[in-house]
């Protein structure tokens, strides 16, 4: 069950969340820079890289898998109250849209952690499929996180809720991590390049929601 608040206490809470997603994100991309393994990597490979850095995996694991996933829960629940005040159906998508990318991200922490603490290079087969099943359940998560998105940006129509180039921000995040969304649910080297753009995209904006939602509160 959602806990929903209002007051300040709500205010901080969202403002915190928001900045506290791009921090988890920026410190695990950066304690396991290079040490873990990508999308189009061997099975072999992925076992290897797991088995010799399991420390910086299960650290980038618990940053951008587990305290993201509470970050949303909160960005989510500051938009279902703000839903709630105001009466918008639209914003309540938005608010579960958040929270369900929240319990995938949630999901891919429990599989990421037993493949790191499974992994022998040795028989590299079970690492390797749950390395592909962590990446497929990462798409279905950018599809939530584009759906927040969008339903945030058409909820906040006249400005009600975010300022016209967070809209923007939020609309282009919407488009370019449903193709990085894709890439991932297909395991397509092709197309998972595009995290390069939605994620700085997505760092920016739900830091930006968050304060918005800070400043309605």
């Amino acid at each position: 069950m959602t806990v929903i608040a209002t007051g300040p206490a709500t205010a901080t809470a969202s403002r915190t969340a928001g900045y506290t997603h791009a921090t988890a994100w920026i410190v695990g991309l950066t304690v396991a820079w290079g040490a873990t393994p990508e999308v189009g990597d061997t099975h072999a490979r992925i076992a290897t890289a797991y088995a010799d850095r399991p420390v910086q995996a299960i650290a980038q694991a618990l940053l951008v898998h587990g305290v993201t996933a509470a970050s949303l829960v909160v960005v989510g629940s500051g938009l279902l109250g703000w839903a709630r005040r105001t009466g918008n159906t639209t914003a309540r998508f938005a608010g579960w849209a958040g929270t369900a990318a929240a319990a995938l991200a949630s999901v891919q922490l429990v599989l990421e952690l037993i493949a790191v603490l499974g992994a022998d290079p040795a028989s590299p087969g079970r690492t390797g499929a749950l390395f592909e099943a962590i990446q497929r359940v990462d798409g279905v998560k950018m599809f939530a996180l584009a759906a927040l998105a969008a339903a945030a940006c058409a909820a906040s129509r006249h400005g009600s809720l975010l300022r016209r180039w967070e809209a923007v921000t939020g609309w282009a995040l919407a488009a370019t991590i449903t193709a990085s969304g894709i890439g991932y649910l297909l395991l397509s080297t092709a197309l998972t390049p595009m995290a390069f753009v939605s994620l700085p995209l997505l760092l920016v904006w739900i830091a930006t929601l968050g304060a918005a939602l800070g400043r309605r509160s």
